[in-house]
């Protein structure tokens, strides 16, 4: 598989930067750019370039694909950034994150990630006694069904919960992303969960997770994990108290926002005074003292 850099159907969004960074941006299983809020502004705005990808079968009206393509998909574009660019970060929201995992699990070069309520495990407050039957159901054969989603939307803010609400009666892509998962999106979903969480070891990508403690469709168990599986050199946390799933668009998304921005800058920083360092070093010969 190879990426065409050149061929917009390939993008829902593609911004060139100046730094010689690439952050391509991952929005949640049929979501879109909304979900993101003002992430891509402000990643463009320090002068990286800017990706968010259509990935078939996962980006919303793209089609039914394997979550294995989802990971290549991303895998592949990674590689392809590389060669026009010196480092590249992932950033995905929901199951963009766990998606980011997966492909860090078999693509090592890239610097960091950023994980916006990763989902490893749906045991938040709000999901349906009924979801760890859903996988049955579909192995059964019964698969023309969809999964809805219910209030709160992900969201805490109730002006946004009421327009998200709104919207998906009106079945319309909103800042929730799409107002419903038909089974075979869902039961793909749940196997690239699995791969993501089986192996989280081979994680070496420098990471920052944001959460929200209140999550309704990932408890605190899901980030977690990853802080104790992964072997990433940095691993960082922040919690948040004042929303639900949806961090970038809820109550505390200008956290959410400059912290995301912040850790790729940082990381960035971090990288690149090593290699001055390890450049400087190169030349450097320790004398005898014994010796004139």
């Amino acid at each position: 598989m190879t990426v065409n850099l050149e061929q917009q159907e390939h993008f829902e969004a593609f911004y060139q930067g100046h730094t010689g960074h690439a952050v391509i941006l991952l929005p949640g299983l049929c979501g879109s750019e909304l979900e993101l809020g003002a992430i891509p502004r402000l990643i463009k705005q320090s002068g990286h370039s800017v990706i968010i990808p259509r990935i078939l079968g996962y980006s919303a009206h793209t089609g039914i694909t394997s979550y294995s393509s989802w990971i290549e998909t991303i895998d592949v574009l990674v590689q392809s950034m590389l060669k026009s660019h010196s480092s590249v970060s992932l950033v995905g929201l929901s199951m963009g994150a766990t998606l980011c995992l997966a492909v860090a699990q078999q693509n090592q070069s890239i610097q960091s990630l950023v994980l916006l309520s990763p989902v490893l495990a749906f045991d938040g407050w709000a999901i349906p006694w009924y979801h760890p039957l859903l996988s049955i159901v579909y192995k059964l054969g019964i698969r023309n069904w969809v999964y809805r989603e219910g209030p709160p939307y992900g969201v805490k803010n109730h002006e946004l919960r009421r327009r998200i609400e709104n919207a998906v009666k009106a079945n319309k892509v909103s800042e929730l992303g799409a107002a419903h998962l038909p089974a075979k999106h869902l039961y793909q979903s749940l196997r690239l969960v699995s791969t993501a969480k089986r192996n989280l070891f081979d994680v070496v990508s420098d990471f920052l997770i944001i959460h929200s403690i209140n999550d309704e469709t990932a408890s605190p168990k899901n980030p977690d994990m990853i802080l104790q599986q992964a072997s990433s050199e940095t691993k960082r946390i922040i919690w948040l108290s004042d929303c639900y799933h949806i961090i970038t668009v809820d109550n505390e998304r200008e956290i959410v926002v400059n912290e995301t921005n912040n850790f790729i800058n940082q990381i960035l920083d971090k990288v690149q005074s090593q290699s001055v360092h390890d450049t400087d070093n190169i030349g450097l010969v320790i004398k005898d003292r014994n010796r004139d």
